[in-house]
């Protein structure tokens, strides 16, 4: 009997320490985590504060410098002040009408600045002068706060990079030497499909040289000097060399709904991870979903922009154009009052958005284009009516109109003719409802939930030490040999030293044969016949 305990006691242990390598147990001791999401965008902070929780909750330690603060929160907070706009209002509207380049050249000189006031800033110094804190990882997000990577470098810790939009852009995935063929995956931002004609090819390849130079060597050598000086250490690596010691990258996108493209091990897709099982809705709200037998058109611009900033002469629109629709609106509105609200149509400024949408009656969803926002219509299997504002939302929507199942208009061209056939469309075709449906059950059939598959690729960083046998060869080869023109020039100059050596050969033989032809022939002399 006591032999045959051992030997299961032995078995269980055998299994257990095999469980544990696998991932299919949480890591053994709760490991210290400084998670660094210092940008003031809500919508940034909703999608990787549940994999935070879910961190916290399988026993780790977590610091974390935020501006945002709910009540229970499990872990440390450092709340920094600074802000990536500064103390102005940012003004979404007119920065949306920029050209990709301009809005990009923004984005990294308010990054610059978002450094220097944050390296700047009490709570942060605590963090860089401090001698006695050790972390064992480093969990960012990557959105123009790049200093931050000068905190891998000072706690000897393995880094992971949260990408909040999609699959990001060139540059965030050559952080881990993930390929990015701007043959037929557009620049981030840039709303093109796969099927991209020679010159939108030029101009997507053009973009990202442009946008990449203009990162290593403007904004990145500015971040150095700033880094340098606030941790008083000149001899610290460049910021580049640190980006390609990356141990893992989340990327908030999947191939359900974005193009199918090539991943190395440590880039996992886990978009969605935010969207938590449903909850039941306000009983107001339940009684007025379920009251809606025509169905439910749901309006919001998300976190950053407000429906009360658009002109009136645009909600006019809306207003009108709602009024004749058969089906009610809900419409997040962030003023107390509308003027002009037609009966079928309610405002809030609050609505429990992905709650919503997975109601059995809502039909439609009038959306900026966020990525969040597509997700979570994504979950429910809502189809989509879109006017971008700025950054990935018109890619976003150009991805949606692509798969069939949302349609795309531009703000400064919306009237009520077009607003009105847009939603005719959406609302009357069958066939937009049918392929989000589609789509959804593509979003949902995977192996593993998001924030499950997020949190196990952490924890395996944790426990291989930051995982450096996932780590991509590419990111040690220099852009020529990478992109094999160091083969190409080689091959090229066979071919010329093959074709030179031809040539001379050929040139010899000619002469040889030439010269054999144009001698005289020898001849012996003729000997005369005497009589």
């Amino acid at each position: 009997m006591k032999a045959r305990f051992e030997t299961s006691a032995v078995a269980l242990a055998v299994w257990a320490a095999a469980a544990w390598c696998c991932g299919w147990l949480p890591a053994a001791r709760g490991a210290n985590i400084l998670a660094v999401f210092p940008m003031e965008g809500r919508s940034h902070w909703i999608v990787n504060r549940e994999l935070l929780v879910e961190l916290a909750r399988r026993g780790h330690n977590l610091t974390v410098l935020t501006p945002f603060h709910e009540p229970g929160d499990p872990w440390e907070l450092v709340k920094p002040t600074a802000q990536l706009a500064g103390s102005t209002k940012f003004d979404f509207l007119g920065y949306g009408s920029l050209s990709t380049f301009t809005q990009f050249v923004i984005l990294f000189h308010m990054g610059t600045d978002f450094c220097q006031r944050l390296m700047d800033d009490p709570v942060v110094r605590e963090l860089i002068d401090s001698q006695e804190r050790t972390y064992d990882l480093l969990i960012m997000e990557t959105f123009f706060h790049d200093c931050f990577f000068a905190f891998s470098h000072k706690y000897r810790a393995p880094t992971v990079l949260a990408c909040a939009f999609g699959g990001g852009n060139t540059w965030i995935n050559y952080a881990v030497g993930n390929p990015y063929p701007l043959s037929y995956l557009p620049e981030g931002g840039v709303a093109y499909t796969t099927r991209m004609s020679l010159f939108q090819k030029t101009y997507n390849s053009l973009l990202s040289l442009a946008l990449n130079l203009y990162r290593d060597l403007v904004y990145f050598p500015a971040l150095d000097e700033i880094v340098r000086k606030a941790f008083g250490d000149p001899s610290m690596p460049p910021l580049a060399e640190m980006e390609r010691n990356m141990s893992l990258l989340l990327l908030n996108n999947h191939f359900s709904f974005d193009y199918a493209r090539p991943l190395v091990p440590n880039a996992v897709q886990v978009a969605g991870m935010h969207i938590k099982p449903p909850k039941a809705l306000p009983k107001d709200l339940q009684e007025f979903m379920d009251a809606a037998t025509e169905g439910v058109v749901y309006f919001s611009m998300g976190s950053n922009i407000k429906s009360a900033d658009l002109s009136e002469e645009l909600r006019a629109v809306f207003l009108k154009t709602f009024a004749k629709l058969k089906q009610k609106v809900l419409w997040k509105f962030e003023d107390d009052s509308l003027p002009n609200q037609p009966p079928n149509l309610r405002i809030s400024k609050w609505f429990p958005q992905s709650d919503l949408l997975v109601h059995r009656n809502v039909r439609l969803f009038v959306t900026h284009g966020g990525m969040m926002s597509l997700q979570e219509a994504l979950y429910a299997g809502v189809p989509l009516l879109g006017f971008p504002i700025f950054g990935d939302q018109e890619a976003n929507l150009v991805r949606a109109r692509d798969a069939g199942f949302g349609l795309l208009l531009h703000i400064n061209n919306i009237t009520e003719q077009s607003l009105g056939w847009a939603l005719d469309q959406l609302l009357g075709d069958p066939r937009y409802a049918e392929r989000a449906r589609q789509c959804s059950r593509l979003f949902h059939d995977r192996p593993e939930p998001p924030l499950q598959l997020a949190a196990r690729s952490v924890e395996y960083v944790l426990r291989h030490g930051g995982a450096r046998h996932m780590r991509s060869a590419a990111l040690d080869l220099p852009w020529y040999r990478l992109l094999l023109l160091d083969v190409a020039a080689f091959l090229l100059l066979c071919a010329a030293a093959a074709a030179l050596a031809a040539a001379l050969a050929v040139r010899f033989l000619v002469r040889k044969l030439s010269g054999t032809a144009g001698a005289a022939p020898v001849r012996g002399k003729k000997t005369e016949k005497k009589d």
